[in-house]
């Protein structure tokens, strides 16, 4: 694409987004839990919030680590949507234009990517550049500031509160906003 028809990104808003699944591995796992913080550019005006839980296929494939994270129950999601074509064009459709950043945006990609393509969704709607506060955070790191590139420790490394249990995409999109801003005013 030649220069002019390019966006310009440092124009873009930014939406924060975190999920919560029934494990870690690509295509077997399944997210149960999406949020989306959109915020101007420089992060300051949060122009919206979406969120949805959705009620997976098989519950029965819930890990021990992310049952403990996030205390899922098949029972007390049994008013959670299933994934759909609708619940990831209205994603698309909230970050249409917008830069993703996510703690961990291999995971977050690849799961929301998944589901959205699972359900009939292939444009996302966002950018393909996603920000990665852990790879932001990398200096920190490898000067030894932070044991790791968590974000739990990047939490604690700038004195915000960490992620109450049970972890949820709300309060994890809201996390990585903060450090973000964090990460950004070093």
């Amino acid at each position: 694409m030649p220069a002019a028809e390019r966006p310009d990104l440092r124009n873009a808003d930014l939406c924060f987004l975190d999920l919560e699944a029934t494990g870690h591995v690509f295509g077997f796992h399944e997210v149960i839990d999406v949020a989306v913080i959109r915020t101007s550019p420089d992060t300051k005006i949060v122009k919206g919030t979406w969120r949805r839980r959705l009620r997976p296929l098989h519950p029965e494939r819930i890990t021990p680590k992310a049952q403990e994270i996030t205390h899922f129950d098949a029972g007390s999601w049994s008013d959670a949507e299933m994934s759909s074509v609708e619940t990831w064009t209205a994603f698309a459709d909230f970050c249409r234009g917008c830069v993703p950043v996510c703690h961990n945006p291999t995971f977050d990609r690849a799961y929301v990517t998944l589901a959205a393509a699972a359900a009939g969704v292939t444009d996302l709607g966002v950018d393909y550049h996603w920000i990665g506060t852990e790879s932001l955070a990398w200096p920190l790191y490898k000067s030894g500031a932070i044991e790791r590139l968590s974000l739990e420790d990047l939490c604690s490394f700038f004195g915000i509160s960490p992620e109450p249990f049970p972890h949820t995409a709300a309060n994890g999109a809201e996390l990585c906003r903060q450090v973000y801003r964090a990460l950004m005013s070093l």
